[in-house]
């Protein structure tokens, strides 16, 4: 019987076509992060569990996070659950210059249960401002989400604005909720509205006995999301309350400096639902497919905190690459179209030299031309020439022995099926125009 070879649920296997495509994605958003004066940084997969432990809510420390021991160790360990609180950590630890300007792209893990968009193992690419309270700092990160969006072509895209401090004065101040617990708690049911409904988030917030009364306030709240922004803010400006003015004093600000206005929304029922967010918040969304947010993130000014014991404001996003690609192919705005990174593969039979074959690939390479070589010569040129087609290589090059002793090779486009009798100094300008 057969091992089963596949890896386990909810990790992947790239074939190149993939992760072709995926290189090419992540190289496209890491040049829109540099334009914008941000520089990389690296953290590892694996951190010990008292980094991870207190920072993302009960719900991700019970269920999702990874956490193991070795073996042969008492100590306990997680895999990173984002790239977040290991950038608090790298901050605690190296003491940069204000503002720090940074980004990662890696792999981060979550015990999910998998399903479209939504995997264990998944890429994210985080782009964050630490040092920074201005709200100017908030709107540059939407700012680079919305380049992000416009970069690949995405049309039907809006990104949800909310701000933490809105929703913590009006369940504490004006429902009276006091115990923070409890609000986490509403939050984290309110964070699912997307994936299951209003009447089932409903039906999970009265299980906490908050009574009739304030259900119906935090009902008649998340219905507010459906007002304009003007109407939203003339809402918000009903309450009388110091810290709601400053909050929309900020997103007022956020908007006026955001390079499309009308992509954004302000969404009172957005919360996000890890407890680490302070104040603005945000998700990026496409109208088709339903798949979730393609990026979110927001302010954690009091996170590197823990780690340093003196409060460091810090604000970012993160851009999720696998729903990014998921969304992408389902609009065909993306497409497998490059299966290799060779340009040129060389089609030889077995009567030719091979040390003057590998001469002439070396030859190319040296020119910059990525170069395929076989290890064995073909035992025609046409099955030569099938195989580089099927590998989706563009351009074959045929050698013989006469071709060799003459000093001319054959040069076939295999997407054009056009071909030329060239010299060898030659081909740079052909396959590189």
């Amino acid at each position: 019987m057969r091992e089963d070879v596949s890896p386990p649920k909810g990790f992947r296997d790239f074939q190149p076509e993939d992760e072709i495509l995926r290189k090419e994605i992540f190289s496209r958003i890491e040049k829109i992060f540099q334009r914008y004066g941000f520089d990389p940084i690296e953290t590892p997969m694996v951190e010990k569990w008292e980094t991870l432990a207190g920072k993302y809510g009960e719900e991700a420390e019970k269920r999702l996070i990874w956490r193991f021991k070795l073996p042969y160790s008492e100590k306990e360990f997680g895999l990173r659950y984002d790239l977040t609180v290991p950038l608090a950590r790298f901050v605690a630890r190296f003491n940069p210059r204000f503002p720090f300007k940074v980004y990662q792209i890696g792999r981060v893990f979550r015990y999910e249960d998998p399903q479209k968009g939504r995997y264990r193992e998944f890429w994210q690419c985080d782009v964050d401002i630490v040092g920074e309270s201005s709200p100017l700092a908030d709107a540059e990160i939407l700012n680079i989400v919305i380049d992000v969006f416009e970069e690949f072509g995405f049309k039907n895209y809006t990104i949800k604005v909310n701000d933490r401090r809105i929703l913590r004065e009006i369940f504490e101040k004006f429902l009276g909720i006091s115990d923070y617990s409890t609000i986490l708690k509403i939050y984290r049911i309110i964070d699912k509205l997307d994936k299951i409904g209003k009447e089932k988030v409903l039906l999970l917030l009265k299980e906490l006995n908050l009574g009739e009364k304030v259900l119906e306030q935090i009902e008649s709240f998340i219905d507010a999301s459906k007002l304009s922004n003007e109407e939203i803010f003339r809402y918000l400006e009903s309450f009388d309350s110091s810290e709601i003015k400053v909050a929309i004093e900020s997103l007022k600000t956020i908007l006026d400096f955001s390079k499309k206005k009308d992509r954004i929304k302000i969404d009172l029922s957005l919360v996000r639902g890890l407890d680490y967010y302070t104040g603005m918040i945000y998700e990026a969304v496409v109208e088709e497919p339903k798949i979730g947010s393609l990026s979110g993130g927001g302010r954690y000014d009091n996170l590197i905190g823990i780690f340093t014991g003196n409060k460091i404001p810090a604000v970012g996003g993160s851009i999720g690459v696998e729903r990014l690609i998921d969304a992408g192919l389902e609009l065909g705005i993306f497409k497998k179209e490059k299966k290799t990174y060779s340009k040129v593969g060389i089609v030889y039979t077995k009567d030719v030299d091979v040390k003057k074959v590998w001469k002439i690939a070396d030859y190319l390479r040296s020119k910059g031309i990525n170069t395929f070589v076989p290890f064995e010569g073909y035992s025609g040129i046409l099955d030569g020439v099938k195989d580089l087609d099927k590998r989706g290589i563009q351009f074959a090059l045929i050698i013989g022995k006469k071709e060799i002793e003459e000093g001319k090779l054959t040069l076939q486009n295999l997407l054009t099926r056009e071909r030329q009798v060239v010299k060898l100094e030659e081909i740079d300008k052909i396959v590189k125009g």
